[in-house]
């Protein structure tokens, strides 16, 4: 059995950390403070994995999809919780769902046709906006959903971008 690169390890923790954000639905006087670190840990994680990977040269397509995966399973599962407590509108949550299910569903039918489409600077860019708006809201900051709605725009842009990518890849396929 093969052993999991320090990447593929860091990946896994949002993998782990995804439950753990139901912590926060409970009356543990702690919650807040516990989610802060999970989502901080997360962030960095986000970010810190494919580098690594990079610089050890340990990329791979499924090491890409284990990242993507975690990171969307993460970042869903807080949206969820928080969308529950109100902290963030559900019209918020479901439109980033959305955008995820279709945007994951147009790489399984590009992969299947032996295409890939890399993310985008600014899909990466939403996801760090969205993992700043998450630590402002935890930690009290009163502007947080302006920064929350930031990241929207740029999930709406950044699917918009993909969607493009996608295009061009079946109309040259045809």
């Amino acid at each position: 059995m093969k052993h999991l690169h320090i990447a593929q390890f860091i990946s896994a923790l949002r993998l782990i950390f995804a439950p753990l954000t139901l912590v926060y639905l409970t009356d543990w006087d702690h919650k807040d403070l516990f989610l802060l670190i999970i989502v901080i840990v997360s962030g960095i994680s986000d970010f810190l994995d494919g580098y690594i990977a990079r610089v050890r040269g340990q990329t791979s397509y499924l090491g890409a999809i284990h990242d993507f995966t975690a990171d969307k399973l993460f970042i869903l599962s807080a949206l969820l919780v928080f969308s529950v407590e109100g902290m963030i509108p559900c019209w918020v949550t479901f439109i980033i769902l959305y955008r995820e299910i279709i945007v994951m569903g147009l790489r399984i039918y590009t992969s299947y046709h032996k295409y890939e489409i890399k993310a985008s600077w600014m899909g990466k860019f939403k996801t760090l906006v969205l993992f700043i708006g998450l630590i402002a809201m935890l930690l009290g900051i009163d502007f947080y959903m302006w920064i929350i709605y930031l990241s929207l725009f740029l999930t709406v842009a950044s699917f918009l971008d993909y969607f493009m990518k996608f295009r061009r890849v079946v109309l040259t396929e045809t």
